[in-house]
């Protein structure tokens, strides 16, 4: 008995220890699989995103959990303010956001970018919003095109026939458990197998 419980703690240690190594990064995207949900992918225009104003695309949110969200744009002055990424619902209220500078954004091209931020639960079948906020003295240009390529929701352009290019990533899979990912992220670390049997031996369990 004692032997066992020996053993629990030193186990119960290594998972102390590893664990905060694994979870330096989100440990549900380590082992997520994330697929494109919705996706507007017309990027034969571009807009201007004036400053002073917020800028938004409207979506129908088919996936389980929302884990980032790509945008088609480009940065056209390298003293622009950082871009802030939003999901919201309603307009204003931030359900998860990242933060990017000057540096992680296409430099003078459109090009796809991604917003990797706190996944976030949303309800299957409801419309949210992809908000992009900057401040003064910027110059970013969002991609996108006339005639409605997404036909699901609008979006802040003048023009009602406007949508913005983007891509929602999501997990369809069920909400995970903690061990499963540990478990996984061992499997990947074959190194500690041989300590784990010969505890295992030692203790006769």
């Amino acid at each position: 008995m004692k032997a066992k419980i020996i053993c629990i703690l030193v186990m119960t240690l290594l998972i102390t220890i590893t664990i905060p190594f694994v979870s330096g990064t989100d440990i549900n995207k380590m082992f997520s699989p994330g697929v494109t949900d919705q996706e507007q992918s017309d990027t034969s225009e571009t807009h201007f995103l004036e400053n002073y104003k917020t800028h938004c695309q409207e979506f129908v949110n088919l996936g389980n959990m929302i884990e980032q969200v790509d945008v088609h744009i480009g940065c056209y002055y390298s003293g622009s303010e950082p871009m802030t990424l939003s999901i919201d619902k309603p307009l204003g209220n931030k359900l998860t956001f990242k933060t990017l500078t000057t540096a992680d954004l296409p430099d003078n091209v459109q090009d796809w970018c991604t917003f990797d931020f706190p996944d976030v639960a949303l309800n299957t079948g409801e419309k949210y919003y992809i908000v992009i906020e900057f401040d003064c003295c910027s110059e970013y240009e969002w991609s996108g095109a006339h005639g409605d390529p997404y036909p699901k929701g609008g979006s802040s352009h003048p023009d009602i026939d406007w949508d913005y290019a983007f891509r929602t990533i999501v997990d369809k899979s069920k909400p995970k458990l903690l061990i499963t990912p540990f478990l996984k992220w061992l499997q990947s670390h074959p190194s500690l197998f041989p300590l784990l049997q010969k505890l295992i031996q030692q203790f006769g369990l």
